[in-house]
C-alpha cells in the first residue's frame, strides 16, 4: 500500500489526460487533448490537456494546473481528499498511516541513508578500489551508468559505523539507532558496538520514485564472499512490494515510448539503460505489485516481460502476467536464449539484434499456448479437452474478455476440435462459474482507500495544501511571468536587472530570479521538466495557474536577440509606467484628505510632475 506522498508522485507520473478522463469526457486532437472546460459555460471544447508537460489549460477562463489542482477545482476538495480521489480511480490503495508534521525516525532514516550514499560514492571516486574496477570492466559497465545509477563500494574498515559514532552527541545515539533498525549497521556478538553490514561489495543504491534513497542491492566482489547478493529487507523506509528498480530514470522514456520493459535485477536494468533501452524497471523480488501494475498501466498500456530465460524466470514472469491479465493487460514475450538475461544478450549480441527481437516479440499469452499445445496433436478428444482446460486456466483472469475468448477459439481449432465456437465459449464460461472461488482466491485484494488522517500527515504534503496568501497578480505580473517561462532565453537580456529591481511583488520576483539562476546551469532538454517540479512546490494558486499556462504555451524555438530586447523593452515600459500610476494614485488619495488649500495644492504639483513623467516615458 502506498502512502499519501508516494500516491502523489504516482499520480505525478500519470499522464493528467488519464486523470482528466475519469471526471469529464475529453479526445485526442493531435499531440494532445480536449474537452468542454468544466469551469465556466463552456459550449466548444476549450480545454487543453497536454501529457508531456502534465497540465491542462482552458483558454477562454483561463484555469490551468496538474492533475490534483484539476480535481481540486472540479470536485471543490482539499488537496489531499484530491489525492485519495483519484488514488480510488487508479486503484492505488493507500495506507492508513498518518504521520506527524515531522516524523523523526523517518527522517533520521533518510538522512542516514543519504550520508551513507554519498559515503560509499566518495570511496569509490577517491579510493577507487581494484575490486571496483575489476568488476565494472568485467561486467562492462561504462562511467555514464555508474553516474546514473549511482554505483559505489563498501570498503571493509567499518566506514558508516565510525561516521555515525562522529556524529554530535545530541544525535549520535538515534542515527546508530536508525542505521541498526534498517540494517546499515549490525551490533557486534560481544553486545560492544555496531559494524558495517556492507563491506567490500559494489552498492547499488535503491531509489525511490522520487528518486530518494531507500535501500541498497549489493554485489559480492571476492570468490569466499557469501551470499553473492545482500539486499536490504523490508523497514519502516523500504517497502521493496512498492519499489521499481530504475523507475526514476526511466518514467520519462516509458512515457515517450509508450512502453515499459520489465526485467529482473539492478544489473539488468542498468545494462538496458546502457544500450539505450531507457524505458527498462526491475522487479524488487519475483512479483510485481498491484499498485506498481497500476502505476505503470497509467503510464502506457505495453508491457514486455522479459526476465531470466531459466526456469525461475519462465516461473516469475508466469506470475506476473497473471496479474496483468487481470488487469487486461497483454504483455509481449522478450525471449534471450540462447543468452540467460539481458545482460549477457547485449553484450553478446548488442542493440540492434535486440530492437529486432522487441519487434518479433509474441504476447507471452501466445508463448504460453505454444507451451501448452504440443507438436503432436493428440488424436483422443479427452487429452485434447484436458489440454484446452489448461487454456482455460491459462485465460481465466481475464474472465470473459475478448481477446481471451478469441484466444480460446483458435487453440481449440489448433486441438483440432469440431465443436463450435459458440459450444467452446460456453463451456469456458461454465469453467469460469465452478472455479469462481478458486480464482478468486488467486485474484489480487481488492482496494481498499482507507481514511488518511488530515491532521497529521507530513509538513511538505500539508504545505501543499494550504493556499499561500498573496497579493493578486496584475496584468503586467501575468504577462512578466508568462514571458519568462514561455521564452526563458529573454532571462539572458541586458534589462534582466533592472526589470528585477522594478518588480514589486514578491512571489513574482521570487520566480524571476528562481528562473535567471537556473536558466545559465541548466540542460535546456531538462527545462520542462525542471518548471513542472517546479509547480509541485508550495506557490500562490494564481501564480501556479500561470506558470502551467505559459509552460502549456513553451516551445524550445528560441527568440531572436531582437526580439528579446524589443520584449525587455515593453516589460520595462510597463513596469515603469505601473510605479508612476501607482504613485500619482496614491497622491490623489492624499490630496483628498488635505486639511488646507495649501497643502492640497503641493500635492497637486507633485501630481503633476507625475504626469509629466508619465508624458515622458510614453514619448520615447
Amino acid at each position: 500500500m502506498a502512502s499519501i506522498e508516494e500516491a502523489k508522485e504516482m499520480i505525478k507520473s500519470t499522464p493528467i489526460s488519464s486523470v482528466v478522463n475519469y471526471y469529464m469526457p475529453i479526445s485526442k486532437k493531435g499531440a494532445n487533448f480536449e474537452g468542454v472546460c468544466p469551469f465556466h459555460s463552456d459550449t466548444n471544447p476549450s480545454l487543453k490537456i497536454n501529457d508531456s508537460k502534465g497540465i491542462y489549460k482552458c483558454f477562454v477562463c483561463g484555469a490551468a494546473g496538474d492533475a490534483i489542482k484539476f480535481v481540486q477545482d472540479k470536485l471543490n476538495l482539499e488537496f489531499i481528499d484530491a489525492i485519495k480521489d483519484i488514488s480510488s480511480n487508479l486503484g492505488i490503495a493507500i495506507e492508513e498511516k498518518s504521520f506527524k508534521n515531522k516524523d523523526p525516525k523517518y527522517d533520521m532514516a533518510m538522512r542516514v541513508l543519504a550520508a551513507s550514499h554519498k559515503l560509499y560514492k566518495k570511496v569509490a571516486l577517491d579510493l577507487n578500489p581494484q575490486l571496483l574496477q575489476d568488476f565494472l570492466k568485467a561486467r562492462n559497465i561504462n562511467e555514464e551508468s555508474v553516474k546514473n545509477f549511482g554505483v559505489s563500494f563498501a570498503p571493509n574498515n567499518n566506514a558508516l559505523t565510525k561516521y555515525l559514532g562522529s556524529l554530535p552527541q545530541d544525535t549520535q545515539q538515534f542515527a546508530i539507532n536508525t542505521a541498526l533498525e534498517i540494517g546499515l549497521i549490525r551490533p557486534q556478538r560481544s553486545g560492544q558496538g555496531q559494524y558495517d553490514f556492507y563491506r567490500d561489495r559494489v552498492m547499488f543504491p535503491i531509489w525511490d520514485h522520487n528518486g530518494k534513497v531507500r535501500g541498497y542491492s549489493s554485489r559480492a566482489v571476492k570468490p569466499d564472499q557469501k551470499p553473492k547478493y545482500l539486499n536490504s529487507g523490508d523497514s519502516f523506509i523500504f517497502d521493496k512490494g512498492n519499489i521499481l528498480y530504475g523507475f526514476n530514470l526511466a518514467k520519462n522514456s516509458i512515457r515517450e515510448k509508450d512502453s515499459v520493459i520489465i526485467v529482473e535485477g539492478n544489473m539488468d536494468v542498468l545494462m538496458l539503460h546502457q544500450f539505450g533501452f531507457n524505458h527498462s524497471v526491475g522487479t524488487m523480488g519475483v512479483s510485481l505489485s498491484e499498485n506498481s501494475i497500476k502505476l505503470l498501466k497509467n503510464m502506457t498500456g505495453n508491457f514486455i516481460l522479459a526476465m531470466d530465460s531459466d526456469d525461475a524466470g519462465i516461473k516469475a514472469m508466469q506470475r506476473i502476467n497473471q496479474d496483468l491479465l487481470r488487469n487486461n493487460i497483454v504483455a509481449k514475450y522478450l525471449s534471450f536464449k540462447p543468452a540467460k538475461d539481458p545482460d549477457e544478450f547485449l553484450n553478446e549480441y548488442g542493440r540492434l539484434e535486440l530492437i529486432d527481437r522487441i519487434e518479433k516479440a509474441p504476447s507471452f499469452v501466445d508463448f504460453q499456448i505454444q507451451e501448452i499445445i504440443p507438436d503432436k496433436i493428440p488424436e483422443s478428444t479427452d487429452q485434447k479437452l484436458r489440454l484446452l482446460r489448461e487454456i482455460f486456466t491459462l485465460l481465466a483472469p481475464m474472465k470473459t474478455d475478448l481477446f481471451a475468448q478469441e484466444k480460446i477459439i483458435q487453440a481449440a481449432k489448433a486441438l483440432g476440435l469440431k465443436s463450435s465456437s459458440d459450444d467452446i465459449i460456453a463451456e469456458y464460461k461454465g469453467f469460469l462459474q465452478e472455479n469462481k472461488n478458486a480464482l478468486a482466491k488467486t485474484a489480487p485484494k481488492s482496494k481498499v482507500i482507507t481514511e488518511v488522517s488530515t491532521e497529521n500527515i507530513e509538513e511538505e504534503i500539508e504545505s501543499d495544501s494550504k493556499e499561500i496568501e498573496t497579493v493578486p497578480l496584475s496584468k503586467t505580473h501575468k504577462v512578466i511571468l508568462e514571458t519568462f517561462i514561455s521564452h526563458p532565453e529573454c532571462t539572458e537580456g541586458e534589462q534582466i536587472t533592472e526589470i528585477l529591481d522594478l518588480i514589486d511583488h514578491f512571489e513574482v520576483k521570487r520566480v524571476v530570479q528562481w528562473l535567471v539562476k537556473i536558466y545559465c546551469e541548466i540542460d535546456e532538454a531538462d527545462y520542462v521538466y525542471i518548471v513542472q517540479a517546479k509547480l509541485k512546490e508550495s506557490l500562490p494558486a494564481q501564480i501556479k495557474e500561470v506558470l502551467a499556462s505559459s509552460l502549456f504555451n513553451f516551445e524550445p524555438t528560441k527568440l531572436n536577440n531582437k526580439v528579446i530586447s524589443k520584449t525587455l523593452d515593453d516589460i520595462l515600459f510597463k513596469l515603469k509606467e505601473n510605479k508612476i500610476k501607482i504613485q500619482r494614485d496614491e497622491l490623489k488619495k492624499k490630496q483628498k484628505q488635505a486639511t488646507s488649500d495649501e497643502e492640497s495644492l503641493a500635492i497637486l504639483g507633485e501630481i503633476q510632475e507625475l504626469e509629466k513623467q508619465l508624458l515622458v516615458l510614453r514619448n520615447k
